[in-house]
């Protein structure tokens, strides 16, 4: 029989596996934190409080994963430090660790690939491979973990390569295992899901009950501008988007960040600021701008000083609330949209 990857199990499912080779009650709190404490055990054997038998039923019957790290780049201007990371399959993504005075990010990839294409984003060329599993994107967490030692984790955001909703049920399991306090105990505020628009998927995770942050990829009030930039927007057009956000809102109580990525000549006129303030009227959230980050062929550039100047301050004027995020990472391409699918 294939053996179970553990870490793709939820707390109750790995409960009623242990149940089911007659294992004590116990005994799942023990390797529940063997697996996620101090960087992950790689091994049943390191698993020293258990007998020898319960070892050898874990070994025959499950398998644990750990990714094996192709390279590293670490910013010299923010220390922020990128990953290549190798799977299983040999496939790889890309994680980043996002180092601050107050916090410690991590920047989980959920994908190999991503099916979205937006124009902007380095990974889009590269197309979708597979769907990352759970314990694949639990597994990005415990490497950093691994390989920062000092740093407590305390953020984590899915913006990494991929669609997180188009991985809904692994993002979700994963997510459960990130809140766990017996696991890695990162609140639930403090982790943050981004999407580029997937409708079902906002509708989906309104109905979640978790206190975790949405994100959503917006970068333009023009369903002609942003189905160019955005091309899932041809599916779910603006107004049903802000439609199910405001849904979102009024099921949770919870602000919906719009993610905004400045691009020169695209969006960040004056009136690409009124554009977005009518769309945004009386709807709770706020505006994350980011100044476009270089990417080898695509064709953009990011706009003057000016040029952000005059956005913000129309957003304001108006009534938005906004801020504008500096990019982390820029010198090694870990900056917003430029992770991708890479090789040694």
């Amino acid at each position: 029989m294939e053996k179970i990857d553990i870490k793709s199990l939820s707390r109750q499912e790995l409960e009623r596996a242990l149940e089911a080779r007659g294992a004590e009650t116990y005994r799942l709190a023990q390797i529940w934190r063997w697996l996620y404490k101090d960087g992950g055990a790689k091994s049943f054997d390191v698993m020293t409080d258990l007998p020898e038998s319960l070892r050898r039923k874990l070994k025959e019957g499950f398998h644990i994963t750990y990714p094996v790290m192709l390279d590293a780049k670490r910013s010299t201007i923010d220390g922020t430090t990128k990953y290549l990371l190798k799977l299983e399959d040999a496939s790889t993504i890309e994680t980043v660790f996002l180092p601050e005075a107050n916090r410690n990010t991590v920047c989980l990839s959920t994908q190999v690939g991503c099916k979205f294409a937006c124009s902007f984003c380095a990974s889009a060329p590269f197309g979708f491979v597979r769907h990352l599993k759970t314990s694949e994107i639990v597994d990005e967490v415990l490497f950093v973990k691994g390989h920062n030692p000092s740093a407590s984790i305390t953020n984590i955001v899915f913006m990494g390569i991929g669609e997180p909703f188009d991985n809904y049920d692994n993002v979700i399991k994963s997510i459960r295992v990130l809140n766990d306090p017996d696991a890695f105990n990162i609140g639930a505020r403090k982790i943050t899901v981004s999407t580029c628009g997937l409708i079902p998927g906002i509708r989906r995770f309104a109905e979640e009950g978790l206190q975790v942050e949405l994100s959503v990829s917006l970068h333009s009030a023009d369903d002609k501008v942003r189905s160019h930039l955005v091309p899932i927007n041809k599916r779910y057009p603006l107004r049903q988007l802000i439609a199910a956000c405001r849904e979102y809102t009024d099921r949770t109580n919870r602000v919906i960040t719009f993610e905004y990525v400045l691009i020169k000549g695209a969006n960040c006129s004056r009136e690409d600021a009124l554009k977005l303030a009518r769309l945004l009227k009386g709807l709770k959230c706020k505006v994350n701008t980011i100044i476009y980050n270089k990417i080898r062929a695509k064709g953009f550039a990011e706009p003057s000083k000016e040029d952000v100047k005059v956005f913000l301050a129309t957003l304001k004027e108006s009534g938005v609330h906004v801020t504008n995020r500096k990019s982390r990472g820029e010198d090694i391409d870990a900056g917003c949209g430029q992770l991708r699918i890479s090789r040694l």
